[in-house]
């Protein structure tokens, strides 16, 4: 793929809009979480194989426009990068906080069921052994992603949804950092 720049972020709503034009199934949130999935996994896919899997993922006949596709490619380059950084760069894509706290629930629900959905297709049970660690975050993100809001006026919930992203965030660091010690950068000592 193509040297993309690190600073580099992305808008859940440019992809939300996306989405509409394709006519597409599923979130940005979900097709994020399923590629760090794949990702935290080991796999690695180039941009032709990345935007096959999108369009099968999003259930759409082609991606034709090669801004869309650029976009895409950019995103799955900038989410190796920042999870490959070792600088905790990483960040999910979620909508704004001005977003409806429910509505960043429910999205916060689809990232996690897509990272379980793209690591367990490309988790290989052969090779690979999950430590009881990392099979308890799997159970915890399979809890998250059934997540929903009882009463979102609750002056907890905010800061509770708040928590859940940030742990989220830290689980698939730990998850991509267990599958691919390689890849990551350690931060440089310093120096005294």
């Amino acid at each position: 793929m193509s040297d993309m720049p690190e600073s580099v972020t992305y808008c859940f709503d440019d992809f939300a809009d996306m989405f509409v034009e394709l006519r597409a199934f599923g979130t940005p949130s979900e097709l994020h979480g399923l590629m760090c999935g794949q990702l935290a996994a080991g796999v690695r896919l180039d941009a032709d194989a990345w935007l096959t899997m999108v369009v099968a993922h999003l259930d759409v006949q082609e991606i034709e426009d090669d801004d869309d596709k650029a976009e895409l490619v950019g995103l799955y380059e900038g989410a190796l990068g920042q999870l490959t950084d070792g600088g905790f760069s990483f960040n999910l894509l979620l909508p704004d906080d001005d977003t409806e706290l429910m509505a960043r629930a429910e999205s916060l629900g689809s990232w996690c069921s897509g990272f379980l959905g793209g690591f367990g297709l490309a988790f290989d049970r052969k090779t690979q052994k999950l430590t009881p660690e990392i099979t308890e975050t799997m159970d915890d993100l399979s809890q998250i992603a059934l997540i929903s809001l009882d009463d979102e006026d609750d002056e907890h919930a905010e800061h509770n949804l708040m928590e859940l992203v940030e742990y989220v965030r830290m689980a698939a660091l730990m998850v991509f950092s267990e599958f691919n010690q390689d890849a990551v950068k350690q931060p440089s000592p310093a120096v005294h």
